[in-house]
C-alpha cells in the first residue's frame, strides 16, 4: 500500500511541475500588461490547483505575482518519509539568455549542494529542487533554503516563484528578494510587457489542473484597459480556455473602477466550478 501511495504521489509532482507526457496538460506562464486608463492601479494574482472528486472539490494555492529580482532566497525542504518536496517555476522575460547560479543550504546554515542554470530568453523551467542537482548531492532529508542568483557582469532579473509539497497537498512558496531593488517587466514583444506589466511564472491546466485569473482595478475614478498574454515553456504563445473563449491572447479587458474580473476554466453551465 505504501508503495502504491508513493507512485500515486509522484504523479501527482509530475503533473503540477508541468513534467507530464500527457499531452492536455499545459504549462507556461502569463503576462498582464496595461494598456490605457489608470493603468498603475490595476493589480491581479493567481489561484493554481487540482480538482479532486465532484464539484467544489479541489486542493488549491493562491500566488501573488512576485517582483522580479537578480537575487532570491526560498525556504525549501525534502521529506520521503512525510512525502515533502519543494519546487519552483523561473522565467526568464528578458531577450537574452539567464545564467542562474544556485546554492543550498542546510538548516544550520552548512552549504549542500551548489549548481548553475541556464535559462533561455523568453523561457519557463519549472522544477523540483532536487533535479537540479547531481543525483545525491542532496541529502534525502533536509530542510533549509536555496539561494538563486543571476550572474554575468550586468545581471538580468527573473521571476521567480515557488510551491511546497506534502502529498498531493501543496501550498504557494513565495520568493523573497534579497537584490536592491525588484524590477519591472521588460517589453517582451511588441504590446507585451514594460513598466506596470505583471508577469505570474506558473501557468498551468488540463488534466484536472487549473490556473484561475483576478485581475482588479483599485481606481475610484477611472476604469483601466489590460491584455492578457499566455505562453508555453519554450516562449511561444500558448492558447488557454477561460470564460468560454480560447485564445493565446487576450485584448481590451477593460475592468471598471474598484470591479474586478475573474478569469477561469467553466462548465458546461458556463460556471466556474474550481
Amino acid at each position: 500500500m505504501r508503495k502504491i501511495l508513493m507512485i500515486i504521489v509522484v504523479l501527482l509532482f509530475t503533473a503540477a511541475a508541468g513534467f507530464s507526457e500527457d499531452s492536455s496538460i499545459q504549462v507556461g506562464y502569463a503576462v498582464i500588461t496595461p494598456v490605457s486608463g489608470a493603468t498603475s492601479a490595476f493589480v491581479a494574482f493567481e489561484t493554481f490547483g487540482l480538482r479532486v472528486g465532484g464539484i467544489g472539490g479541489a486542493t488549491q494555492a493562491g500566488v501573488l505575482p512576485p517582483s522580479l529580482t537578480t537575487s532570491a532566497v526560498l525556504f525549501v525542504e525534502r521529506s520521503g518519509l512525510l512525502l515533502r518536496n519543494s519546487g519552483f517555476a523561473i522565467v526568464n522575460p528578458n531577450n537574452s539568455a539567464v545564467t542562474l547560479s544556485m546554492t543550498v543550504y542546510d538548516e544550520d546554515g552548512s552549504q549542500l549542494a551548489t549548481t548553475n542554470l541556464t535559462v533561455p530568453a523568453h523561457n519557463q523551467v519549472a522544477k523540483f529542487v532536487p533535479e537540479l542537482f547531481l543525483l545525491g548531492s542532496l541529502p534525502l532529508e533536509f530542510t533549509g533554503t536555496i539561494v538563486i542568483t543571476s550572474t554575468g557582469t550586468s545581471p538580468l532579473p527573473v521571476s521567480v516563484t515557488g510551491l511546497r509539497f506534502r502529498g498531493a497537498n501543496f501550498s504557494a512558496l513565495p520568493a523573497t528578494p534579497i537584490s536592491t531593488s525588484p524590477s519591472p517587466v521588460p517589453v517582451i514583444s511588441q504590446g507585451v510587457g514594460g513598466p506596470g506589466a505583471i508577469l505570474l511564472p506558473q501557468f498551468v491546466a488540463g488534466s484536472g489542473w487549473v490556473t484561475e485569473l483576478v485581475v482588479g482595478n483599485n481606481s475610484t475614478s477611472g476604469s483601466v484597459t489590460v491584455r492578457m498574454d499566455f505562453f508555453r515553456s519554450d516562449g511561444t504563445p500558448m492558447a488557454a480556455t477561460l470564460n468560454g473563449q480560447t485564445a493565446s491572447t487576450w485584448t481590451n479587458v477593460v475592468i471598471p473602477a474598484r470591479g474586478v474580473i475573474k478569469f477561469a476554466p467553466r462548465n458546461g453551465s458556463g460556471e466556474d466550478d474550481f
